[in-house]
């Protein structure tokens, strides 16, 4: 039998820690970093202020000690406290996991991501710079 995008996420989710949109805010407040992992049209046209756009497909990349071309704002801030966000939790929880399992400290997915984000009423930005577009 093979598995489906769903399998991953269930399996990523079951290592890592989420917290709702309320618990998120309180958190940004206190200091933790966003880390914005959907694609970049995405992100352009709705954000959390001062979140950092990395999508989720060059994710290794731009965190990976070794990588020359890596973002430096992620991969030098490994013990940096991370909010993950995508679109509805999926992708941010893959990318909870994987950021895990190169050395990150302390990361959440946020649940429900951007759409849970909207939905409750929370403050959001539209982008001006962002270097992957």
């Amino acid at each position: 039998m093979s598995l489906g995008l769903m399998d991953f996420v269930i399996d990523a989710k079951s290592r890592i820690k989420e917290v709702d949109v309320i618990i998120a805010e309180e958190l940004i407040a206190q200091g933790y970093k966003v880390l914005d992992v959907r694609e970049p049209s995405e992100h352009n046209q709705l954000a959390i202020e001062n979140s950092i756009n990395v999508p989720r497909g060059v994710l290794e990349p731009a965190a990976d000690l070794q990588y020359p071309k890596a973002n430096p704002e992620l991969r030098d801030s490994r013990d940096s406290k991370w909010l993950v966000l995508c679109a509805t939790g999926g992708r941010g929880a893959l990318a909870a996991d994987i950021l895990q399992k190169m050395g990150f400290s302390n990361v959440s997915n946020i649940s429900g991501g951007m759409l849970a984000w909207v939905d409750a009423g929370k403050d959001t930005v539209t982008p001006i710079d962002n270097p992957y577009t």
